[in-house]
């Protein structure tokens, strides 16, 4: 499996995930939606969103799984530009503050793993 194809299909698990746990968020279950449906027109497109707007802003706070840096960041991301990258983001927004630990640690291994993945398959 190439590192392309390991990332779409751990992005899209992701965001099965998050459509599971929180069901009354319509925009979650759109977005996987949308990166299913590019997924088969043009995967190589997804890496490209993740990279331009979660991995290039975000990936050495990820690693460091810092809450601090990322919710603000997220809110300033939500308020000025959507695309299927932004709900990921949401979810720091709006359900971080209560989420449980075992919720947050997902979260976390799920974007450690896409961040790395997307420097494989990006050779970074």
């Amino acid at each position: 499996m190439s590192y392309l194809n390991a990332f779409n299909t751990k992005l899209i698990e992701f965001f099965q995930d998050l459509s599971d746990t929180y069901p009354e968020e319509k925009e979650i279950r759109q977005a996987l939606e949308a990166i299913t449906g590019l997924k088969k027109i043009n995967p190589k497109m997804i890496i490209d969103l993740f990279h331009e707007y979660v991995y290039v802003p975000l990936a050495d706070p990820i690693k460091r799984e810092d809450e601090d840096f990322i919710i603000p960041y997220a809110n300033k991301m939500i308020a000025q530009q959507f695309n299927e990258m932004s709900i990921a983001l949401m979810i720091f927004h709006k359900y971080w503050p209560e989420m449980s630990t075992a919720n947050r640690k997902a979260i976390w291994m799920y974007l450690k793993v896409l961040v790395v993945f997307c420097e494989k398959a990006k050779n970074l």
